[in-house]
């Protein structure tokens, strides 16, 4: 019987480490600080001159069902959709308090940081797809009683702010995010908000990091290249959130700095869960009330013990700077490349 008991506790242990992983997953979807572009007013302050389509593009609901083609012929080749492949969005919202909470069209909050997980269920693992918050794609617009104001052509982050800021706007986000990638399906989503982020440090007794740029240095001295840093309660959020909206493609800068914490959290998360098996129950307790997801325990399973191949690719494209707002540019055709590359097999 105490053999048994054993057993179990260590099959417990072994599932919580395992969601753990996934939940460190989500930390590389951490949102950062903005300049209130869009103020106490909401998204219904910033009104970009564009055409709008007639809502043809794409569904406004988020749905598994792909439109993606089944076989395309590219460069010559014949190529089959990957049936294998299960998508997940990722993303990490701009907003305070609980995530739970339902908020007005327009005030949702913007998905500040954007990451598609493929997972391939036959093979066993998983490749990172990193979409810059700036990119210019088709997203769809409502008026501030929740009508359609069809589709144009604007910075994908804002199309959260469109929806509930739960669940309708990750399912929006989801639908954009398919249409800019030709219709890949996206088969479950996970949000976290900004609330937990000083707390995670804390929870293992600090992080260390070595600070791989200056951009934090007149905040902090202690944030110059090349320190080696503990991150704690105290200066976690500076780390991973801030940014100079004055200086021009500043949120990449800042999504380089959420990659040094998110290697360095996984790190101590895993020599703390072998000191203290409540470690990853902690972290999942404090994490919970600040997430939104469809994605079951299984799911959080297969994500964290999967072979990662190729590390994070980012969907390729130019920034830039257009009148007072970064953007982010995709390169169709090469993004195109990607997609067969990623989501289609060669049929012989």
């Amino acid at each position: 019987m105490e053999h048994r008991k054993n057993r179990r506790q260590q099959q417990r242990n072994k599932m919580l480490l395992i969601a753990a992983g996934v939940l460190i997953l989500l930390i590389l979807a951490i949102v950062g600080v903005t300049t209130g572009v869009f103020g106490k007013t909401g998204i219904f302050r910033r009104q970009k001159a564009s055409q709008s389509g007639d809502g043809s593009e794409g569904s406004t609901s988020y749905s598994s069902t792909s439109s993606a083609a089944d076989s395309i012929v590219y460069d010559g080749k014949k190529y089959a959709y990957n049936d294998h492949l299960t998508n997940y969005l990722l993303l990490g919202v701009d907003t305070t308090g609980s995530i739970q909470d339902k908020k007005e069209v327009g005030h949702a909050g913007q998905s500040d940081s954007i990451f598609l997980v493929s997972y391939d269920r036959v093979e066993e693992k998983t490749v990172g797809i990193a979409i810059p918050r700036d990119t210019i794609t088709q997203i769809e617009r409502f008026t501030s009683d929740g009508t359609s104001a069809g589709f144009s052509s604007d910075h994908l982050n804002l199309q959260y702010a469109y929806g509930d800021g739960r669940f309708k706007s990750c399912e929006l986000t989801a639908a954009a995010v398919s249409r800019l990638m030709s219709g890949i399906p996206i088969n479950g989503y996970a949000a976290i908000n900004l609330d937990s982020i000083s707390q995670l440090s804390e929870l293992l007794g600090g992080v260390e990091i070595v600070v791989p740029d200056d951009s934090l240095a007149e905040k902090d001295p202690a944030f110059v290249k090349g320190n080696t840093v503990i991150l704690d309660a105290s200066n976690t959020e500076l780390f991973i959130r801030s940014r100079d909206t004055s200086v021009q493609q500043s949120a990449i800068v800042r999504m380089n700095r959420q990659k040094v914490f998110l290697e360095a959290f996984a790190e101590k998360a895993a020599q703390e869960q072998k000191k203290d098996a409540s470690t990853v129950t902690t972290i999942y307790e404090t994490m919970k009330p600040q997430m939104v997801t469809t994605m079951c325990t299984d799911v959080f399973a297969d994500l964290a013990v999967a072979k990662r191949s190729g590390g994070v690719q980012t969907i390729p494209g130019e920034s830039g700077h257009e009148g007072a707002y970064d953007v982010y540019r995709v390169d169709e055709a090469s993004l195109y490349e990607m997609i067969v590359s990623i989501f289609y097999k060669e049929v012989p």
